[in-house]
């Protein structure tokens, strides 16, 4: 992808997501392994809007999670508006929900590539936000739910009356944070209320694209075993290296809806392929649960069918609902 394209694509998604507006503080942020033009089109497209635009990098991170150095979570707080867009997540840390905390709007884009930018990110938005916001008042509205697929997931949780977001890449509103690129759900389910067992056959994080199924016993809401080949124990023993049993928690669920996301092994996209389904591990305090851990982590189920209140919505990987 040439750089006046890349420019016109991010032009896109600070208008149109970020509502980025002339004199505005932005931030652009990424770390030493994010590609440098794919930042650089960012403050390019940012200053075409007139915003007073800044450039925040950081050495990468070891693990995904992990804080970054205390001066990019300052000058996240500073801001009217952020991007950010390292290669390893800063998603669920403290420097994003105290940025949103001091009403600056996030757009977190973590793993973001070039070639996501041509794919998923330039879509139809206004299309795929009344999809996804049709998924997540669907959600919202259930009590239960329930997950099975061809490879043995069954898995039922309690939803409660929290309210699900819909990943629709709008950031709009001071303290608003939404993703880039758009096109899935995520609810917290109730903590302690999920059983059974689930099955990722996609990607799992940091694992990336899973070459296996990896199997997770879940009781009372955490899980209590990991099952497979070299791919789960290396995700048993990524876990196990926190010391900290907030890591096995089952902190969220969620439905893709974006018709050009694919399986890449980055979260970001893989939780949008249309009609899967992906579960979240470990910290819920940013997705409205009650659980602050040191990680979060995800996995994605390829050809889920999933059952809200017993309504059947996905099918074997087909939203029907």
């Amino acid at each position: 992808m040439n750089v006046s394209e890349l420019v016109r694509i991010a032009h896109k998604v600070l208008m149109h997501n970020l509502k980025v507006r002339s004199g505005e503080g932005l931030v652009i942020a990424g770390d030493s392994l994010q590609s440098p033009r794919l930042l650089d089109a960012f403050v390019t497209a940012g200053q075409v809007l007139s915003a007073r635009v800044g450039l925040v990098t950081w050495p990468a991170l070891e693990r995904q999670n992990d804080e970054p150095p205390a001066f990019v979570g300052a000058a996240f707080a500073a801001a009217d508006a952020v991007v950010v867009a390292p290669s390893v997540s800063i998603t669920h840390t403290k420097a994003v929900r105290e940025a949103r905390a001091a009403g600056a709007r996030v757009l977190v884009c973590s793993g973001l590539t070039e070639e996501m930018m041509r794919g998923p990110v330039d879509v139809d938005q206004d299309r795929l936000a009344r999809e996804t916001r049709r998924l997540a008042e669907m959600f919202t509205n259930a009590r239960t739910a329930r997950v099975v697929d061809r490879n043995g997931t069954d898995v039922t949780m309690r939803l409660g009356d929290r309210t699900a977001m819909a990943v629709d890449g709008v950031c709009d509103q001071p303290g608003q944070w939404n993703f880039i690129p758009a096109g899935t759900t995520a609810l917290a389910p109730l903590e302690g209320t999920t059983e059974g067992w689930i099955v990722f056959d996609g990607s799992l994080a940091p694992v990336g694209i899973l070459r296996e199924p990896v199997r997770l016993r879940v009781e009372g809401g955490v899980v209590t075993a990991i099952e497979g080949g070299r791919q789960a124990k290396e995700y048993r023993e990524f876990l196990a290296s926190f010391h900290h049993p907030g890591v096995y928690n089952i902190a969220e669920i969620g439905v893709g809806t974006n018709p050009k996301a694919s399986l890449s092994g980055r979260l970001i996209q893989d939780e949008r392929i249309l009609g899967s389904v992906h579960v979240g591990i470990g910290s819920s305090v940013n997705l409205g649960g009650t659980v602050d851990a040191p990680s979060h982590t995800d996995g994605v189920i390829l050809r889920p069918t999933l059952y809200l209140d017993n309504h059947l919505v996905v099918e074997d990987g087909r939203i029907v609902g």
